[in-house]
């Protein structure tokens, strides 16, 4: 088998393009060859590379595999380097199905500042209450995240596809912001 080959998953261009005349056909073999080669391989690199939950990098690899499958069916896609275009895909299928459960995760954003874990002085938690819905979005999507679900930042960062860095500095301006708020 030759290199290119090896990236294809083991067929020569002839051999894919006949599956995928098969495939739009409705046969599945193309399909069930590219599954069989490389789900397993593919889940394992997302896991380790991404540092994902199995269930979450599960889900996106398939949602991937069957967008690959419809996009070959439909002759969107060509002979190349398969092996890799498929494993990018499945992990731009999971930054998408992170950022959006980090999302879910964010949405009852109100009730945490309303119903605050830690016994403070009444005039205090209103205060806070007040300035937390002055805050904007991004700052309170931010700041949920990293202190009231305990996310780290590079996590932050890898679910919304940005620099740990970046990140950084948008905390420390979304802090100050908060203050500047409170101090009013």
């Amino acid at each position: 088998m030759t290199n290119r080959e090896d990236k294809n998953f083991g067929l020569s261009e002839a051999a894919f393009e006949e599956l995928r005349k098969k495939l739009a056909a409705g046969d599945e073999a193309l399909f069930e060859h590219l599954f069989l080669q490389h789900f397993q391989p593919c889940l394992a690199y997302v896991i380790r590379e991404d540092q994902a939950a199995e269930d979450v990098a599960y889900d996106a690899v398939m949602d991937a595999f069957l967008d690959f499958r419809m996009r070959v069916a439909q002759g969107k896609i060509n002979y190349g380097n398969l092996r890799f275009l498929l494993t990018r895909m499945a992990r731009q299928h999971y930054y998408k199905r992170a950022k959006t459960e980090a999302d879910t995760a964010l949405e009852p954003l109100a009730e945490a500042g309303e119903e605050p874990d830690l016994l403070l002085d009444p005039t205090a938690t209103e205060l806070l209450q007040r300035g937390w819905k002055q805050l904007g979005g991004k700052c309170r999507e931010l700041l949920h995240a990293f202190y009231y679900l305990g996310k780290e930042l590079k996590d932050i960062a890898a679910a919304t596809e940005r620099t740990p860095a970046a990140l950084r500095k948008q905390k420390q301006r979304c802090i100050e912001t908060l203050r500047g708020i409170l101090v009013k």
